[in-house]
């Protein structure tokens, strides 16, 4: 009895261990490279903004995490929810998705849009190189200097960062990893 109970024990701890591992895993299609992650939020009726300039084919993914976000992308640095002030848009009640074409001129303008039905809207922007498209060596390579060039990082980038790391850490866990969490624990304490 005592043998099965420790071979459960383990089991669970294996899992346990599995699953914490997992849960920072990010998977990302094969035809897609990211390039960029931002974690925010925005107020009912109010836009935040932010500037994009990689270069080439680009997906821009928008999660919201809470609330209801929406996405705006135009050439000019202050897109808007008018037709005449953008050139993409998504305004789903979840995931927003835009494409946008490597010709696209750059800097790309950003805008993400609080919805009415929410005070307070917190979202996840993911931008990606979409290399399912065809691209030329020269592009390529244009591409790798943009990404070597932007890797230096001022110390405004490295504290939203941080910030962002944080309110993910906060962020409550499944019932299911809490309980693995709490087994975890006990599992510890009896074999010390």
């Amino acid at each position: 009895m005592r043998r099965e109970f420790i071979l459960v024990f383990l089991g669970i701890i294996c899992i346990s261990t599995l699953s914490s591992l997992l849960s920072g895993y990010v998977q990302i299609e094969i035809d897609k490279v990211l390039l960029d992650t931002v974690v925010g939020a925005v107020g009912a009726g109010n836009f935040s903004y932010w500037q994009l300039g990689h270069t080439g084919p680009l997906l821009v993914e928008l999660t919201s995490l809470t609330g209801d976000a929406d996405l705006y992308v135009s050439d000019s640095l202050r897109p808007s929810y008018e037709v005449d002030r953008n050139n993409f848009s998504s305004v789903t009640c979840g995931h927003d998705m835009v494409h946008i074409p490597a010709d696209f001129p750059r800097p790309i303008g950003i805008g993400v849009f609080g919805h009415w039905s929410h005070s307070l809207s917190s979202y996840s922007i993911q931008v990606f190189l979409d290399t399912s498209t065809v691209l030329s060596e020269e592009q390529l390579q244009a591409i790798e200097r943009a990404q070597r060039s932007s890797g230096e990082k001022t110390d405004m980038d490295k504290k939203s960062e941080k910030q962002a790391y944080k309110k993910q850490e906060e962020a409550p866990k499944p019932r299911f990893l809490r309980f693995l969490d709490l087994v975890d624990m006990i599992f510890e304490m009896i074999m010390l």
